[in-house]
């Protein structure tokens, strides 16, 4: 079902509207909340996601035109629908110009608003192929560990952001597809789930940006950083036992995966893997390892209570402040501060 706000200081108008035979199954709108001035309309935009809102024009707080301006500078909803009692040109006009999905007066009629929720359905349908196409591509540079992803991904965004005027709809259409092919990629590599934390998963959800450039930037970013991770923990090779290697590794990061275990469990000798290893993938195993295990180490302190110690044994380190140095060096923090939330004032 599509999520409907409705922003109404008049009874009457706000009563015209919900008497309308337009909400629930025969549409897929249904009426989520209603707020009675633009203040409160604006605090529960930012709160939670709207597919529409419903507003008068002329309300407390914040007129519906400022509400409007609000809302799509913000990336806040970009179906919006500005209502009045009487016909005003230039109420008409300039929330077009804002981007206002319509204009509509009393009395109102049930057959602009089906028109309406079908334009906004039919928008939502031609993002979610796009979204399709876009994430079988990419898919395929994951596959391939293909670094053409780069141009790809920097053409696609600008594509999307050049095809309409309207900032949010762009907005809203790259975010789409940025959590398609995320979602994609997590379902084809279970084994990222152990690396790859909630937050960073779904950053997307706190962008606020001001310009097509500091979005695009952002979602080049994501696809592009998951990639980069994706191939530092999943190395290519043309050898289908390295590959099998690395597979386990990855499914299994807390179990015995030192080398000698490892060329015991697939039957072979540790000092051949390890220079197989190296020629394959263009790296020591014994890096490898640390990268794979300080990766699992950063997940379970963001994921988990788990103490630090704790989790230094899981990973076979038996010497915690080895081990502290370690993840300090790849990630300039110490496990402890690592763990700590975001903008947290390490000074006393």
């Amino acid at each position: 079902m599509y999520k409907t706000l409705l922003v109404f200081d008049s009874y009457e108008l706000m009563s015209a509207v919900k008497r309308l035979h337009i909400w629930g199954m025969c549409s897929e709108f249904e009426i989520e909340d209603i707020v009675d001035n633009g203040a409160a309309a604006y605090r529960k935009m930012k709160e939670k996601h709207y597919d529409l809102v419903v507003t008068e024009i002329r309300i407390t707080g914040l007129d519906g035109l400022q509400l409007l301006r609000a809302a799509k500078n913000e990336g806040l909803c970009s179906n919006i629908v500005l209502c009045s009692e009487f016909p005003d040109f230039n109420y008409a006009r300039q929330g077009i110009i804002l981007g206002a999905c319509d204009y509509y007066v009393l009395p109102f009629e049930e057959s602009l608003f089906f028109s309406m929720f079908s334009r906004i359905k039919n928008k939502n349908r031609e993002e979610e192929a796009a979204g399709l196409y876009r994430t079988d591509e990419i898919a395929e540079f994951f596959e391939k560990q293909d670094k053409g992803i780069y141009k790809y991904v920097s053409d696609m965004l600008e594509s999307v952001y050049s095809e309409d005027s309207d900032i949010l709809r762009c907005d809203k259409k790259a975010k789409k597809i940025c959590m398609a092919i995320a979602n994609e990629i997590f379902s084809r590599y279970e084994w990222l789930d152990l690396y790859i934390t909630s937050k960073e998963l779904y950053s997307l959800d706190n962008i606020s940006e001001s310009s097509r450039e500091a979005y695009k930037k952002k979602y080049n970013s994501f696809i592009c950083g998951l990639f980069d991770e994706f191939c530092r923990l999943f190395p290519h090779t043309n050898s289908p036992k390295i590959r099998n290697i690395i597979l386990y590794i990855l499914n299994n990061p807390e179990d015995d995966i030192r080398l000698k275990s490892l060329a015991d469990r697939f039957y072979t000798n540790s000092s051949y893997l390890s220079t197989v290893f190296g020629v394959q993938t263009g790296m020591r195993f014994v890096d490898y390892l640390t990268g794979v295990r300080l990766k699992r180490a950063a997940w379970l302190l963001k994921e988990t209570n788990i103490r630090v110690t704790e989790i230094a044994e899981r990973l076979d380190y038996k010497d915690i402040g080895y081990f502290s140095r370690l993840f300090k060096k790849e990630y300039g923090l110490t496990p402890s501060e690592y763990r700590q939330p975001e903008g947290y004032n390490y000074q006393i």
